[in-house]
């Protein structure tokens, strides 16, 4: 019976160390998402700014990233945000 009683605290022991792992991967996993976030909407947002202050390069790159698209989608092809290529 005490034997019984002793395995049962030493796995509820080892479900709790795994709940706070859990706990631990899924905030770092948070906190790495909402950074991520950040970095891509601050590039976001100074690719804009610097289009909008009429910076001459970053608008000679945006026209040539905007004639890459619209070659793909002339040839009916679909553009891929996320690699940046026409399928």
């Amino acid at each position: 019976m005490i034997g019984t009683i002793f395995s049962a605290l030493s796995a509820t022991g080892l479900v709790t160390k795994l709940i706070m792992a859990g706990v631990l991967v899924a905030s770092l996993l948070a906190a790495y998402g909402l950074w991520h976030h950040k970095v891509y909407r601050d590039g976001y947002t100074r690719a804009l700014s610097d289009i909008a202050a009429e910076d001459s390069r970053a608008i000679g790159r945006a026209t040539q990233l905007r004639q890459t698209w619209q070659v793909c989608r002339d040839r009916n092809g679909q553009w891929d945000q996320s690699t940046g290529k026409c399928k």
